[in-house]
């Protein structure tokens, strides 16, 4: 887990699967729950997914995160 964590933290290709999830998530949100989010708050949300990740993955020290418990 350590080494996909590390991937997560620094890989470029690990940067753009974090997005595409963010905007797969968003997808899935507003075509299955009706939310009908315009597109600039679906820009907001694959945003703030992607930081979400990142905030919670302590290999990534970008956010000030070094330990969290599990």
């Amino acid at each position: 887990m350590k080494k996909f964590k590390v991937w997560l933290a620094h890989s470029p290709i690990a940067s753009a699967l974090k997005i595409g999830v963010g905007a797969a998530l968003v997808y899935l949100i507003d075509n299955v729950a009706s939310f009908n989010l315009g597109p600039a708050w679906t820009a907001v949300v694959i945003s703030i997914v992607t930081v979400l990740i990142n905030f919670v993955n302590s290999e990534d020290k970008r956010y000030g995160v070094t330990n969290v418990s599990s």
